[in-house]
């Protein structure tokens, strides 16, 4: 067994619409592999170059809001520096969900966008009409680009989500980005008498075949270099559902090891035979059963 790697995974303030039980699922999911040690920090303020020099990776799962319509909430100067010099000299990276939105706390953050690889901080004067917007839909089939990366190898090619968030027509600010997974944006998904009703408000009276990107594939998985350091950015995985998905839990994990060392030798979840009767995330030897009279999370 290779030697674990040291995994903060920095969270603290997410959307009230995301359950807190993400965090202590990622990190059973990602020590159940073996692999990993995972520690979870819930306030980065502060945070120094000293304290992340423990870590092989950082794992990001904080957007900086309470909730939609409230201010961010950022780092502050230290931390957000510490986190870039620790990336840029060769620290790993992981950005998860809406991690993406950049949660510096500041309208555009340059560096931040460059962690991510897009700007998804392009909202128009008319909302999710213009700029960066949700396709309205809650499921989605991921397209796995499976010749791409050593990571998604072993995916399916084609899988679902359940009650996910995909946000379309993002601008590419790295040039040497490569896609893991892509989703398409379906003009057909934008009808106003199936949207949500909070969403449909922001398409009344828009022509939807005239959104920019429509119909193209939107990328949702994808890794890159920031300096030195392997960012893995994973735009989906909104909640436990689409976290349990066995191509979900090994991509992730397999992101968070190329992340972090470089190499990749966790394996595709074993279901099979009598390992079909394993519990969620299938590198344990618990089966269904057992996880029925224990507690978790």
């Amino acid at each position: 067994m290779a030697e674990k790697l040291n995994v903060l995974l920095i969270t603290g303030i997410v959307t009230d619409e995301h359950t807190p039980l993400m965090n202590p699922m990622i990190r059973y999911m990602l020590e159940s592999t073996g692999r990993f040690r995972v520690k979870i920090t819930e306030e980065f303020t502060g945070c120094t170059a000293e304290t992340l020099a423990k870590y092989d990776a950082v794992f990001i799962n904080y957007d900086g809001k309470y909730d939609v319509e409230a201010p961010f909430i950022g780092w502050g100067k230290t931390a957000e520096e510490a986190l870039y010099e620790y990336v840029e000299n060769g620290g790993g990276c992981v950005l998860f969900h809406t991690a993406i939105m950049n949660p510096t706390g500041r309208v555009h953050d340059d560096k931040y966008v460059k962690l991510v690889g897009y700007d998804f901080n392009l909202m128009g004067a008319a909302g999710a009409a213009e700029g960066v917007r949700k396709n309205p839909k809650l499921e989605y089939v991921i397209h796995t680009h499976r010749d791409a990366h050593e990571i998604v190898a072993v995916n399916q090619e084609n899988w679902m989500t359940v009650q996910e968030d995909v946000f379309c027509n993002a601008k590419q600010v790295d040039p040497d980005i490569t896609v893991l997974a892509s989703v398409t944006d379906h003009v057909e998904d934008y009808d106003l008498s199936t949207m949500q009703r909070h969403v449909a408000l922001a398409y009344e009276g828009v022509d939807m075949n005239t959104l920019p990107g429509m119909n193209g594939e939107v990328p949702v998985v994808w890794v890159h270099n920031f300096g030195k350091g392997r960012v893995f950015v994973c735009a989906i995985c909104h909640g436990p559902d689409t976290l349990q998905r066995p191509n979900m839990t090994s991509m992730l994990c397999r992101g968070t090891e190329w992340a972090a060392s470089g190499e990749i030798t966790i394996p595709y979840p074993d279901i099979q035979y009598e390992r079909r009767k394993n519990a969620w995330p299938f590198y344990n030897d618990i089966t269904w059963a057992q996880m029925g009279e224990i507690r978790r999370w």
